[in-house]
């Protein structure tokens, strides 16, 4: 330590201690600030050409009345008195230790206005390990087998249930009559066409009679069956073809023209139920 500094460190034992007994001057943050600094002055430690090292934890004792007064700033007064230290490191080129902590501790032997500045070089703290995870066992592999990866189900689709197998029905091929794009059917032993609402197939039209025509199944063979169209009687008449007739056998795309209704005969490919008997 250089004469100049152990002549103010007993400047500073005199002024402290006598002037503070002499006064009862009480401690001043200004004078912990000055305290602080010259601490670090008197302290530092060189680290390279132009940067020197000083400590970064600092303990000020204080007397129970002093300590009283000043701890109840707390935080405040330790953030200020950390920031003339940082002003007063960079301005000399110093370089803390560690994070800057300062702490005001009680010393019931010092009197009021006397206090004591202790330093000392503080590591950074480690930081907590994590803790550790519980072990999940993995699944075993055997050696030198491949790992099978099932694929996941597909995604459900909705669809239409197939359509209800028929058993198979020995009889006359079905017997259709499309009237206005709609198709009616025509079963043993026929039906009548007319407006009336006795007729099988209504028509709303007022060029047709009540009962105007009727159209009759008979069987022809094995399997056969004719398809004949005979007028009622009715006023307009009927066209089979074009043609005006009482009675004209139909075969698949026969038109029938009463009033002012088209209708078209179609056999269609599945078979019509076998009539009874009696329905012939």
């Amino acid at each position: 330590m250089r004469p100049l500094q152990r002549f103010e460190r007993r400047l500073e034992g005199i002024v402290s201690g006598v002037f503070a007994r002499a006064f009862k001057g009480d401690v001043e943050p200004i004078e912990l600030a000055a305290a602080l600094k010259r601490e670090i002055d008197n302290t530092a430690r060189i680290l390279s050409r132009d940067r020197r090292l000083v400590p970064n934890h600092f303990t000020i004792e204080l007397g129970p009345d002093d300590f009283e007064r000043l701890n109840a700033y707390g935080r405040t007064l330790n953030h200020e008195l950390a920031n003339e230290l940082r002003d007063h490191a960079d301005i000399q080129r110093y370089t803390f230790s560690g994070p800057i902590d300062i702490e005001l501790v009680q010393q019931d032997e010092l009197p009021t206005g006397k206090f004591r500045v202790v330093s000392a070089t503080v590591g950074t703290p480690q930081r907590r390990p994590a803790e550790p995870q519980p072990y999940q066992q993995e699944p075993y592999v055997p050696p030198n087998e491949p790992v099978v990866q099932t694929p996941p189900p597909p995604p459900q689709q909705f669809q239409q249930p197939p359509p209800p197998q028929q058993a198979p029905r020995r009889g006359h091929p079905q017997v259709m009559l499309e009237v206005n794009g709609r198709r009616r059917p025509v079963n043993p032993p026929g039906v009548v066409l007319g407006r009336g609402t006795d007729a099988d197939i209504q028509i709303n039209d007022p060029g047709v009679s009540r009962r105007h025509a009727e159209i009759r199944l008979m069987p022809e063979g094995p399997g056969g069956i004719r398809v004949v169209m005979v007028d009622l009687g009715s006023t307009n008449g009927t066209l089979v073809n074009g043609r005006r007739t009482t009675e004209a056998e139909l075969v698949d795309g026969s038109t029938v023209r009463i009033g002012n209704t088209t209708m078209t005969l179609r056999l269609a490919d599945e078979p019509m139920a076998q009539p009874p008997s009696s329905g012939w």
